[in-house]
């Protein structure tokens, strides 16, 4: 069809889905649709594109995903960055190469690519839709295919104008998404160049009834095109993320993969040899190799390399949309569930060993989630359940929680850590309150600037210490209870990443004592020289009523080591940390699944200071002080973040 009668047909598409209030139309009734499939199906079997060669540069990152209360952080695991060769030949064929690639292992894993996750996508899928060479995502109909027209409905919207030195481009968006919300397909908005016909953008998620792989929670898939000779659209970025679960057990950790490539340096009309296109798809280097053609190290790349979970949530957020709320994870609607295993077991002063249970429930819509526990030593149940129901880019839900809290917002030692210490020497690490909570919950916005709302009753308890160690010490739990009172919470964070993040949190309670408490908390992550500046700071006041488990507390481990654990206290304070860390070429231990490729360690001295005060209720265990403690001393991060130590003196 000529340029002019197409861009007629398309125009004249426009028109009746605009009065017709942008009505939802299944494909192969819009003509713009019909001429886009026709557009590619030509495309495909006439060689219309010709043949062609080009440059492919990605960086395949595999990375762990812990979610945390102001969003997910992401650590590296692996990072590999590859150069390919694409070649294109009509009829929709295409070879690619890799001709380098070189990587870097951060954590052990055992992790193998699929071959396809190291090359493009070369002609936008064709007219099926394959994933990890099939083990993903398997022969999904594209929208622009005659089957994808059929099984799918489209809706019209924005046109955008694109000015270029060949001219002015036309490119209307449709938002596209199964006939069937059951069936395998696709959601997402398609990009078309209304006057060629042509898929200019494609950014899309999958169904859940798309997915092979049962550890696949979602995928998302960026494609970008160029016009080249102003008459042809050929790939020029693309981004995948793959995130996975496991599908029996939800846990606040998840991994996730992503394949970011630029494709350019286009050679138009090159003839290929005639065996240019046989045996695999993607040949080229079996592993790493052909290092002498990269010319800055890798992790200046990774940090070059921006996060695509921008991209990746609003692309999600809109599908969730196009049906109706429902849930597009490809993991199962139940599953055992828990923050860490110990919500499965622990054990700490006041309830000795506890064992727990817990589960999730994602419907459609509704995100039903509880666990219990029950201490040994205290026959004390505790446990808490969540229903929530997402409504857009925003979660509105209610609590019911009765479960231990400890003082202070920063992290002292792991569940697990502080378990084994508890149980050996009865040296537990947190001083505990029983809150009970009814509570209504909001929360929403992307990763860098996540917020969250609660409001409800909230009654924290004292308990005493119940569980005698092996060594037969029982170190007392101080008093922290106080009257019930309604309360209102606010949080902002964002940032979190490897690079740093922030978090401002805000309380209110209202009741026989009336108080009030504002929390701020940071860290950052630069390259200062030869080595790695990190910063964190936490710091707060509370008014005079403020109940003793929500103090200020420093000291010891986790904040500063060489002084006695939590020997600094009260309704305000505030702690800083600096340290300046050095690569260390360190010999690394027999850990399974770390390959060939050492894990970096650092090595380097620190700076930490803190000052608490403010008499906490009626409890003794702080009693005011106000003095600041300045530590100095050494850490070290062997093996990446497998082990970490830190050697301080006080200063003070």
């Amino acid at each position: 069809m000529p340029p002019c009668c197409r861009f007629l047909w398309c125009l004249g598409a426009l028109l009746p889905a605009a009065l017709a209030g942008q009505a939802w139309q299944r494909g192969d009734s819009i003509p713009a649709m019909q001429a886009a499939a026709d557009a590619r199906s030509m495309r495909d079997a006439t060689g219309l594109l010709g043949s062609w060669r080009a440059t492919a540069t990605g960086l395949v990152r595999f990375a762990s995903v812990v979610e945390h209360g102001n969003g997910p952080i992401e650590r590296v695991i692996r990072a590999d960055e590859l150069r390919v060769e694409v070649y294109g030949e009509a009829p929709s064929r295409s070879k690619q190469v890799i001709v380098a690639w070189r990587d870097t292992t951060f954590l052990p894993n055992d992790v193998i690519y699929h071959r396809d996750h190291l090359g493009i996508v070369a002609n936008d899928f064709g007219a099926v839709i394959r994933l990890g060479q099939g083990d993903e995502v398997r022969d999904v109909a594209h929208p622009l295919s005659a089957a994808g027209l059929r099984a799918h409905e489209f809706l019209v919207g924005d046109t955008i104008t694109i000015t270029r030195p060949e001219g002015v481009v036309r490119v209307v968006a449709y938002q596209v998404r199964p006939r069937e919300t059951a069936a395998a397909g696709v959601v997402g908005t398609l990009y078309l160049d209304v006057v060629r016909a042509a898929l200019v953008r494609f950014r899309f998620t999958f169904t859940p009834a798309a997915y092979r792989d049962p550890t696949v929670a979602d995928i998302t898939v960026l494609l970008e095109s160029a016009l080249l000779d102003g008459v042809r659209w050929l790939p020029w970025r693309q981004s995948i993320v793959i995130r996975r679960e496991t599908p029996w057990l939800d846990l606040p950790f998840g991994t996730v993969l992503r394949a970011d490539w630029v494709i350019d340096d286009y050679v138009l009309g090159e003839a290929h040899p005639a065996t240019r296109m046989l045996g695999p798809a993607v040949a080229g280097l079996l592993r790493p190799g052909g290092t002498q053609l990269w010319t800055a190290p890798l992790a200046e790349r990774l940090a070059e390399l921006p996060a695509t979970s921008a991209d990746r949530e609003a692309v999600q957020a809109l599908a969730a949309r196009h049906l109706g709320g429902r849930s597009l994870s490809g993991l199962p609607g139940l599953r055992l569930a828990g923050r860490g295993i110990s919500d499965l077991v622990r054990a700490t002063r006041v309830q000795g060993l506890t064992l727990g249970v817990g589960g999730r429930w994602r419907t459609g819509v509704w995100d039903l989630a509880g666990r219990a526990a029950i201490g040994t030593s205290d026959s004390r149940a505790t446990g808490r359940l969540d229903a929530a129901h997402r409504i857009g880019g925003i979660r509105l839900g209610v609590a019911a929680i009765r479960e231990l809290r400890d003082v202070g917002d920063l992290p002292t030692v792991s569940g697990v850590v502080n378990s084994l210490t508890t149980v050996v020497a009865g040296d537990d690490h947190g001083d505990w309150a029983l809150v009970e909570e009814l509570l209504l919950t909001g929360s929403g916005g992307p990763a860098t600037g996540r917020w969250e709302v609660q409001a409800g009753w909230s009654a924290p308890q004292s308990l005493t210490s119940r569980f005698t160690a092996l060594d037969g010490t029982r170190r007392p739990n101080p008093a922290l209870g106080a009257p019930g009172a309604v309360v209102l919470r606010a949080r902002w964070g964002g940032g979190a990443s490897s690079g740093g993040g922030w978090s401002v949190l805000s309380e209110a309670g209202v009741g026989e004592r009336t108080w009030g408490r504002l929390a701020l908390q940071g860290q950052l992550h630069v390259a200062v020289g030869p080595g790695i500046l990190e910063a964190r700071g936490h710091a707060g006041a509370g008014t005079t009523e403020l109940p003793p488990h929500r103090g200020f507390v420093y000291g010891g481990r986790g904040t500063l080591p060489g002084v006695p654990f939590r020997s600094l206290g009260g309704r305000r304070g505030a702690f800083g940390e600096v340290a300046w860390l050095f690569p260390a070429a360190l010999p690394t231990p027999p850990v399974p699944g770390v390959g060939p490729t050492p894990l970096g360690s650092r090595v380097g001295p620190f700076l930490a200071a803190a000052v608490a005060g403010g008499q906490l209720g009626t409890t003794t265990r702080w009693l005011g002080g106000g003095a600041v403690e300045v530590v100095a001393g050494v850490r070290a991060d062997l093996w990446g973040p497998l082990l970490r130590l830190d050697v301080g003196v006080s200063l003070s």
